[in-house]
């Protein structure tokens, strides 16, 4: 996992704390697995929180098209880990 620089930096060793916590709580995300926008953009498609694009993923994956695993990830700040959603190709996974 790569060092997130902090939007508001926080000094010292609590930060110090935090950021080994993160590190430790991360998953590396193998190659080949995409998160939802990136997804979409790879297909052409503006990514639209919440909007048909993401059923029309959900679907994808119902049919075998996709797959979709959830990897635990920092979220844009750096300072905590949410489940993403990651899809990759079916054929790929083969």
């Amino acid at each position: 996992m790569q060092d997130r620089k902090w939007s508001k930096p926080i000094k010292g060793e609590w930060a110090s704390a935090l950021q080994a916590y993160i590190n430790t709580q991360a998953e590396v995300v193998p190659p080949g697995w995409k998160t939802t926008a990136q997804t979409l953009n790879a297909m052409g498609l503006k990514y639209l929180r919440g909007g048909s694009r993401s059923m029309m993923l959900i679907d994808m994956v119902e049919k075998g098209i996709l797959e979709k695993k959830r990897f635990k990830i920092p979220d844009i700040s750096g300072r905590r880990i949410l489940p993403v959603d990651h899809y990759r190709l079916a054929s790929r996974a083969k």
